[in-house]
């Protein structure tokens, strides 16, 4: 299963070469881009901007994403630690029944 994995990967990242490079041989013009407050313009190449375009939308998205899987993990850290202190107190008094159920799910 490992290789058909890596077959996929390859097969993706070739088609995704194989576009940027032809995104980039038939984009050659020279575009002119401005920001509104600043007077001055920028000249770059069209494959550039739109290069550049996708590799900063790529960053922003890691670093959301990356955010989104710090909040994750810090909840799964705090229900782990709320399933320690429950065994313990558990660990701690063998005389109660052991079979009751949970009449109130810890919210995680």
């Amino acid at each position: 299963m490992h290789f058909f994995g890596r077959l996929i990967w390859i097969i993706i990242m070739v088609a995704l070469v194989s576009f940027v490079v032809s995104f980039t041989v038939s984009n050659n013009a020279i575009i002119s881009l401005s920001l509104w407050p600043l007077t001055q313009n920028l000249d770059i190449s069209m494959w550039l901007f739109g290069i550049g375009a996708f590799v900063i939308g790529g960053i922003l998205g890691a670093i959301l994403m990356w955010g989104q899987m710090l909040a994750i993990r810090a909840k799964l850290w705090r229900a782990e630690l709320q399933i320690r202190k429950l065994d313990k107190q558990s660990a701690q008094s063998p005389g109660k029944d052991t079979n009751q159920t949970m009449l109130h799910s810890p919210d995680i």
